[in-house]
């Protein structure tokens, strides 16, 4: 587990009732850089801990921050069966302006996300896979300059009910053959200490074709080994040249270990990936990509890469997150962002101009294609735009590339062989754990 020293930790009271679950919250306190006494809380105490204690106060980007301190952690557990009431709470709150967390009421353990469907608000801007999300964890402790995922770490220990469930959506959804895990936390890092994501892993383990996927920046994999997985769990890590990830992303591994870290997961009989994501054109950018993807095809064999620049928000919103960092940037292409800022027709592709991004890619695939010439390359929720300049390069289109964590882009896949808009299908009534009522 990541040594850490959290200024505080707290537990809902369905944590400290239950001997397994307090089992895995003292597991990480004892490993905690300082030792911490738990605060056991309600829901009710939720809105003190809240406006009186300032729980959700530093769930700001990173780079925003004066001085950037390791999360509180709060351990809960998912509720299923008292959803409708929770939800009955969410909103009497809300209603009375104060905003609390799914995760903080034990909420939404699984999500459906209409990527590219009718109800998704950004089909036109981006390119994705609509699929069903799962859940444990809601925070981070790498602190990302660009990241608001600190300030506050939410793990869930109620693993073992949280799988039967999970079972059931399983079930119902034949044709989703992957399922990621948190794209909003990176659970690694409390682990082997906290134990829920080994039991994930096994669980997959036990399905006849049905994958987890993994995806981080961590270094911490020495405990997988162990792990009954039978080769169903895909790790993907997000992976960036060694200024990035030592100057920006701070705690995360640097890249040296990020490759390591996937390396001996490899060994260990895990299928690895990588996404370049985001990536943050610094000044040295073509030799860093250069001698990073030089090194990953020197220790490992992922099966795809997918690569994404840095994206979500406009130019003015860059500069407040990444300020300490400003001048690590490539100037040729903060200029180009500068004089183009304003001026975007999609809103999920800024600060950076088609131009900067199709340059991006460009080298990076070449640099890849020199190590792999056939290994799948594919964009990350990049624009139709951008698919359609770039997809005969890439050798795919934007309905049949592999993604690194697609809901049908199994070990080994080449190229997709069903329409992923096509297949997928909601059908979430009388789940729970999906934040709607039943």
């Amino acid at each position: 587990m990541y040594r850490i020293a959290p200024p505080a930790v707290y537990a809902h009271e369905s944590v400290m009732e239950n001997p397994v679950y307090r089992a895995r919250v003292e597991r990480v306190v004892a490993a905690l850089e300082r030792p911490r006494s738990v605060i056991t809380y309600s829901d009710e105490q939720l809105p003190e801990l809240i406006r009186g204690k300032g729980l959700t106060r530093n769930r700001v980007a990173m780079g925003t921050l004066e001085k950037i301190e390791d999360p509180i952690l709060l351990f809960n557990t998912f509720r299923f069966q008292n959803e409708r009431q929770l939800l009955a709470l969410q909103k009497k709150w809300q209603e009375e302006g104060l905003q609390v967390g799914s995760d903080l009421l034990g909420l939404r353990a699984y999500a459906w996300s209409p990527y590219n469907l009718k109800d998704d608000p950004n089909r036109q801007y981006k390119v994705c896979r609509p699929c069903w999300r799962i859940h444990l964890q809601t925070g981070c402790l790498h602190r990302c300059l660009y990241c608001g995922l600190g300030g506050l770490l939410v793990a869930m220990v109620n693993i073992e009910e949280y799988c039967q469930h999970l079972q059931e959506i399983i079930d119902r959804h034949p044709w989703q053959k992957t399922y990621l895990l948190d794209d909003d936390a990176d659970p690694p890092a409390l682990e082997p200490e906290l134990g829920c994501l080994a039991e994930l892993i096994e669980f997959f383990g036990r399905q006849e074709d049905r994958y987890l996927i993994i995806h981080t920046k961590t270094w911490n994999t020495n405990w997988l080994a162990r792990l009954k997985h039978n080769g169903h769990t895909i790790i993907v890590w997000s992976i960036s040249g060694p200024t990035q990830s030592e100057m920006i992303e701070a705690r995360a591994g640097t890249t040296a270990e990020r490759i390591e870290a996937a390396r001996i997961a490899q060994e260990a009989g895990y299928q690895i990936r990588y996404k370049f994501k985001p990536i943050i054109p610094v000044r040295n950018w073509r030799q860093e990509a250069s001698e990073t993807i030089a090194r990953i095809f020197e220790r490992t064999q992922p099966d795809v890469i997918s690569l994404c620049c840095f994206m979500w928000m406009d130019l003015q919103e860059m500069k407040k997150r990444l300020a300490k960092v400003l001048d690590l940037m490539e100037p040729e292409f903060l200029k180009a962002a500068e004089e183009k800022a304003g001026t975007s027709d999609n809103p999920c592709t800024e600060p950076f101009p088609d131009e900067v991004r199709a340059t991006i890619y460009q080298y990076y695939l070449q640099e890849i294609r020199r190590h792999r010439p056939k290994l799948p390359v594919s964009l990350s929720t990049e624009s139709w735009s951008m698919w359609s300049r770039l997809g005969p390069q890439l050798g795919f289109t934007a309905t049949d590339y592999v993604c690194g964590c697609g809901p049908m882009s199994t070990p080994g896949c080449q190229k997709l062989t069903s329409h992923p808009f096509q297949s997928a299908v909601r059908d979430s009534a009388g789940i729970p754990g999906t934040g709607l009522e039943v």
